[in-house]
């Protein structure tokens, strides 16, 4: 039976008495009085035909008469319009009949799918069920986006080739957290930034002459480094240090501002092993260190066997070219001397980690004989392999499914375990089998909900994936195993819980990854001749604007609409050198008041924003329009119609993107959707493509030297469907938050997508709306709204 035969069915059987009569006598009419002549038997605008569409058939149609004609995009305004009751009654039964079809589907299986987890929260997850950082997510396919997010059931298929990734990362992860080595010491070393071989041969001494050559070393033996990477001068810090030991270490770097009076901002990344010029280094903090007394700033860090630090420094002019070489010892410029790198580590929260306790109960020990060798080979051993298996794998299988598995549910894997043993693995061998099998199944995998209202487990699940990314931690189990966690007060209390836990910083990081789209934040490179003031430290600070914006309007319980306009920017030196706001100084970012002229203020005005909805080169009204009415306005935009081509900009200047557009949208099967998604796109014009404010295109020269020049002025005027005009994008945003509701329930629909796996139905639409109207009475608190969803009847149902 395919899915609209079925809904069909459904529809029938749900609908109440006389549905068809007033499809008859209200719809039908409405239909051809307003609608058949641009979708009938002879014109099908947008492949839309609505003469012959009946009741029950194609949602997606009816979805399209439905928004459209309330939102008063259609008819098109030279039409005439339709009587409000004749509009309203029309709408709503379409509504009512989408409502009892979804409601129908619903009572049988649920709003939301089984949901697959994502390849971060399968690495998340994996590292937190064995007590380790592993990197997993790259060897697995690259989710699907449903609604801009990648924790959306439908998007989320597996297949084989998902199966054979998910046994390669399983074997690794048990590679990295079945550690059989003994206890390792916590030792705190401190270190130069350089450090010299130690070894007493030529090659040594050479090596040592060579390298403390690009260095300045100073008489107490400071060393000062004027560019690290340029001339070879040493980047990496603590050079011969590599970690021997998985685990956190607390790494300190002491230095200052060296033959200058400004400060030095300075980067310090992590390179995993095997990394090649540093290409997968993390970012693990960015300060700055000013004249005179050494400062010392700490950092903490997992970093597994052969891992090591590097380090960069911003606004460190670069050195002359010499082919000679540089003389490091007499140069004047200004540098970063270091004075000492601390290293404490591993710091071990428990021994054996998490994973080794969960499936031998013990460590690894050594060949009976060799008990005080610290080089023997260590193996994990039982004196009875059948009685410890049947008694470990359910603790095992249990914080692996997040949630008790019975001796029943158990027995496949500890008969895997036997017929292991049995074909003459050895008790580690036939545990990892059985452990490797745990993390490729449908339980591990998926979100296993039953329909109607979750269980405590399925509800610890739902919140933990949702705010920290990873599986329930104890407490969250603690209380589904109580089976109070659906309670309110309960349910509150644990969400503000989740809400300060350091790992919700992954929630500010995946869903703002969906919602604007930063996860291309990388994706276009802007045109250098375009935009050479666009450097490393501008990308960085970019991203961390909006990141650390999102945080300060959630903890701080801001109102949800200040996304849209505020009155303070969340600032560092380099970002507000950008948008020409005076008076902030330093690499560290901080709130800054916002005057008018400065045209900030909400994360439309974003350079991140405005950078991920922009090619690098020029902006397009119709791009950054439907990117602000799918993520602001909550409407999707119907794709372009066969054969229309994309609207390309002139960047030679000689014709704006409006004037393009116009031509473009004198065709009424392009203008009845460009009326809507234009206007946006238009106010956005007064930013550029790296989110600078611009009074005038920048184009690039037909002759002459590669240097942009200034072409036509910006036009940031627009016009929305139902006539309200606005003159500029300060105009624009104001109109924007003249009703607060439509934009805080499009973000109610992306937080209930991203935190359920199911985007918002028609018959949801209720239920949005009532968490609206309850957060409206609290000032539209994000955090309140946050809490709002989380107690919803669409949170705590499957």
């Amino acid at each position: 039976m395919t899915y609209r035969i079925a809904c069909v069915l459904l529809l029938l059987a749900a609908a109440p008495a006389g549905a068809d009569d007033r499809f008859d006598t209200v719809v039908k009419p409405f239909l051809a009085k307003h609608c058949v002549g641009c979708h009938g038997p002879d014109i099908q605008k947008g492949d839309l035909r609505l003469d012959t569409l009946k009741p029950g058939t194609d949602s997606a149609a009816w979805k399209a008469v439905m928004d459209r004609t309330r939102g008063g995009e259609m008819p098109p305004p030279k039409r005439p319009r339709p009587a409000k009751a004749d509009l309203a009654a029309m709408t709503g039964w379409v509504e009512a009949e989408l409502t009892a079809a979804e409601k129908a589907r619903q009572g049988k299986e649920g709003r939301v799918v089984l949901r697959r987890l994502n390849r971060t929260e399968y690495e998340n997850t994996v590292g937190d069920l064995l007590g380790l950082r592993v990197e997993l997510s790259d060897m697995l396919p690259e989710d699907a986006l449903a609604h801009g997010f990648d924790t959306v059931g439908e998007a989320l298929n597996i297949s084989p080739v998902h199966l054979e990734r998910y046994l390669a990362a399983a074997r690794k992860a048990l590679d990295a957290g079945l550690v059989k080595t003994p206890k390792p010491e916590t030792k705190s070393a401190k270190h130069a930034f350089y450090d010299l071989r130690t070894g007493k041969t030529d090659a040594d001494a050479r090596i040592n002459a060579e390298q403390l050559a690009k260095l300045r070393v100073l008489p107490d033996g400071t060393q000062v480094t004027f560019q690290p990477g340029q001339y070879g001068q040493p980047a990496p810090v603590a050079q011969n240090f590599r970690a021997l030991a998985s685990g956190y270490y607390q790494v300190t770097l002491k230095g200052y501002a060296y033959q200058t009076d400004k400060p030095v901002a300075v980067a310090l990344y992590h390179v995993p092993r095997g990394s090649v010029f540093g290409a997968d280094q993390r970012l693990l903090g960015l300060v700055d260190y000013t004249p005179g007394e050494a400062q010392a700033h700490t950092y903490r860090v997992w970093l597994n066997p052969g891992d090591g630090l590097r380090t960069f420094c911003f606004g460190l002019p670069a050195l002359p070219f010499n082919p000679k070489g540089h003389d490091f010892a007499t140069h004047k410029g200004p540098g970063f001397a270091v004075e000492e790198v601390r290293l404490e580590g591993p710091l071990l929260e428990a021994w054996p980690p998490r994973g080794v306790q969960l499936l031998f109960g013990t460590e690894a020990v050594p060949p009976k004989g060799q008990e005080k060798n610290q080089y023997a080979k260590r193996s994990f051993v039982s004196a009875n392999p059948k009685a410890d298996a049947a008694r470990l794998l359910p603790g095992f299988l249990s914080a692996a499914f997040r949630r008790p598995v019975s001796a029943e549910k158990a027995a496949p894997y500890v008969k895997l375990f036997e017929a292991q043993l049995a074909d003459g693995a050895t008790y580690e061998e036939a545990m990892r089998a059985a452990a490797t099998a745990a993390l490729c199944s449908p339980d591990f995998l998926f979100l296993v909900e039953a329909p109607g209202t979750l269980d405590d487990y399925a509800l610890a699940s739902r919140l933990s994936y949702f705010l920290t990314r990873t599986a329930p931690d104890a407490e969250l189990l603690k209380g589904a195993a109580a089976g109070t966690l659906g309670t309110p007060a309960v349910l509150r209390k644990q969400t503000e819980r989740l809400l300060k836990h350091p790992d919700a910083k992954r929630f500010h990081h995946d869903f703002t990854d969906g919602w604007l789209d930063l996860r291309n934040i990388a994706f276009t490179n802007p045109d250098k001749v375009l935009y050479p003031e666009f450097d490393k430290l501008l990308e960085h600070s970019i991203l961390q604007e909006t990141r650390l914006f999102f945080a300060e309007v959630l903890n701080s319980n801001l109102p949800a609409t200040t996304f849209v306009d505020s009155d303070f920017a969340l600032l560092n030196e380099r970002l507000a050198k950008h948008y020409g706001i005076p008076g902030v100084e330093g690499v560290g970012f901080r709130p800054v008041p916002l005057k008018p002229e400065y045209h900030r203020g909400g994360v439309l005005t974003h350079a991140s924003v405005l950078k991920v909805s922009a090619n690098g080169t020029s902006t397009s009204p119709v791009v950054r329009g439907v990117y602000v009415v799918e993520r602001f306005l909550g409407q999707t935009p119907p794709p372009p119609p066969p054969g229309v081509p994309a609207v390309e900009p002139d960047i030679r200047g000689a014709k704006t993107v409006r004037e393009i557009l116009a031509k473009h949208r004198s065709t009424e099967t392009c203008a009845s959707c460009h009326r809507g998604i234009d206007p946006p796109g238009f106010a956005l014009e007064s930013f550029d493509v790296i989110g600078g404010w611009r009074e005038r295109f920048r184009v690039l020269p037909e002759k002459g030297p590669r240097k942009y020049a200034l072409g036509l002025p910006v036009d940031a005027s627009g016009e929305w469907p139902d006539g309200t005009k606005f003159s500029g994008f300060d105009e624009f945003r104001k109109q924007l938050l003249a009703d607060p509701d439509r934009f805080v329930g499009c973000l109610t629909k992306k937080l209930v997508a991203f935190g359920t796996g199911h985007e918002v139905g028609v018959a949801d639409r209720a239920e949005v709306a009532a968490i609206v109207a309850e957060v409206r009475k609290r000032g539209y608190g994000f955090r309140e709204l946050v809490h709002a969803v989380v107690q919803s009847e669409l949170f705590r149902r499957k």
